[in-house]
């Protein structure tokens, strides 16, 4: 779907200033549309706001997902309330199932989703009632990607299993892949093999330099689309430069631009993250 503008939590402007307005100032000099949505309670908006089905339907969830429990409702958007304040005009079922709008990738013929959304609504892995249920609301066939998380505590470990953090669909049949390889190969080769099983050919952005920075080299492909304009989250290391050949071959008639944002990608997320794109 080309969207055609983007919105983003007017939390930003508060959490990271610094961010906010050179972001905004990128957005105003690429010509892209924003918006500000108030009365959310955390800067990562793409995981609370509705999913676009199609160009005039929409899907809100159940937003609570594990890793903020702990903290009660201090972050937790209320979706529900929230979207009415957007979207007014628009049609939008309303679904108990418990999910992140991080944890949804579309193509033209798929969506993607972590098997996470199988835990975090109490389902056995594969369920076939679930699965038909999910296929319905979310009006396609899915492709479920493998998701583990064996000890949360460990700072490498996704407790949020978003598949937005995995891959992005490039047009045609064509998928590019984070470089999960780097961190588990064999969940990596399941990943590639459900695709290409699927029809798509996949790239995967692994990177040759010395010393590989783990701590943000994860984070290329939860770039931001709007119309033929991306931007790319960058972080000032060798990476960098091989990641936005990845993208720029892979969207040819695309305008492609980095952006630097270490301080938001340090908290396990970035600019599709903390984005919302839709058309309108």
């Amino acid at each position: 779907m080309m969207t055609n503008i983007v919105y983003i939590s007017d939390k930003l402007k508060y959490c990271f200033p610094s961010t906010y307005f050179r972001l905004t100032k990128l957005f105003d000099e690429m010509k892209i549309e924003w918006k500000e949505i108030k009365g959310t309670k955390d800067i990562w908006i793409r995981d609370y706001m509705p999913i676009q089905i199609d160009n005039e339907k929409y899907l809100v969830y159940k937003y609570d997902p594990d890793y903020l429990q702990e903290t009660g409702t201090k972050y937790l958007t209320d979706s529900y309330v929230i979207y009415k304040k957007v979207l007014p005009l628009s049609y939008c079922r309303e679904t108990k199932i418990t999910l992140d709008g991080g944890n949804f990738v579309t193509s033209a013929k798929h969506r993607f989703l972590t098997d996470k959304v199988f835990k975090e609504n109490g389902k056995p892995l594969y369920d076939p009632d679930f699965c038909t249920y999910l296929k319905e609301v979310l009006s396609s066939d899915i492709i479920f990607l493998p998701w583990h998380c064996d000890v949360s505590q460990n700072s490498y470990a996704d407790v949020y299993g978003h598949a937005d953090g995995i891959l992005k669909w490039t047009g045609g049949n064509h998928i590019l892949m984070f470089n999960h390889r780097e961190f588990h190969p064999e969940e990596a080769d399941e990943i590639r093999h459900r695709l290409e099983e699927a029809g798509y050919e996949v790239t995967e952005m692994l990177f040759d330099v010395p010393n590989p920075n783990t701590d943000f080299n994860w984070a290329y492909v939860n770039y931001l689309e709007v119309g033929n304009k991306i931007i790319v989250p960058t972080f000032g290391i060798p990476e960098d430069k091989q990641a936005l050949k990845y993208i720029r071959e892979a969207n040819p008639s695309c305008v492609v631009k980095g952006f630097r944002m270490r301080d938001i990608a340090r908290y396990g997320g970035a600019l599709h993250c903390i984005t919302w794109n839709v058309e309108l």
